[in-house]
């Protein structure tokens, strides 16, 4: 093998140097899409780090209403049926704001932590607006129950003007315990 010459040596050192520019041309944008996405994640986790200290901070607070709650919950004996507890409150309730149940029917229960609730299902009812609003309103205001509306459709009634008719799903929460003889 001979000697390369100095131009030869100069081709293979220009060589060199393209071929390592054009692998950077190569590698540097994926690098930098890579650098991207990974600074986006990490300003995700931050951010999401930055909630979880805050849910951490309300927690002492959030614990103190949750305890003030709980003293105001019914209770009820474990396997004691309780939709007769619950039914005539909201139909009471209904009654006395001119609101108007044609149906109901009794979803199951569901025990969330120590809370249980049941599910009513109102498929049909019917009364004027302000009726409405005033039931809804007694109903998540009350001092004997805790009551919550959690989905309700309005429309209005083709037969009657000024009157609305719907559906809506009332929870009633509670806690269960073996030595309560009845509702609180």
């Amino acid at each position: 093998m001979t000697a390369l010459t100095q131009r030869d040596q100069m081709l293979l050192a220009l060589f060199g140097v393209v071929l390592a520019v054009g692998s950077l041309a190569l590698w540097f944008p994926k690098a930098r899409q890579a650098w991207q996405r990974e600074a986006r994640v990490w300003r995700q986790q931050s951010a999401r780090l930055e909630r979880e200290r805050a849910e951490i901070a309300q927690r002492p607070k959030v614990q103190a209403q949750y305890d003030a709650l709980r003293d105001k919950m019914p209770l009820f004996p474990e396997g004691r049926s309780v939709d007769t507890h619950w039914l005539p409150i909201m139909d009471n309730t209904a009654r006395a704001n001119n609101v108007n149940i044609a149906q109901r029917s009794i979803g199951g229960e569901e025990k969330i932590g120590e809370v249980t609730e049941l599910t009513l299902e109102c498929r049909d009812w019917e009364g004027r607006l302000d009726s409405l609003v005033w039931f809804l309103y007694d109903i998540e205001t009350r001092e004997d129950a805790m009551m919550d509306v959690r989905a309700i459709t309005i429309r209005p009634n083709a037969k009657k003007p000024g009157i609305l008719q719907g559906t809506f799903t009332l929870n009633c929460a509670y806690m269960r315990t073996d030595d309560a003889p009845s509702a609180q």
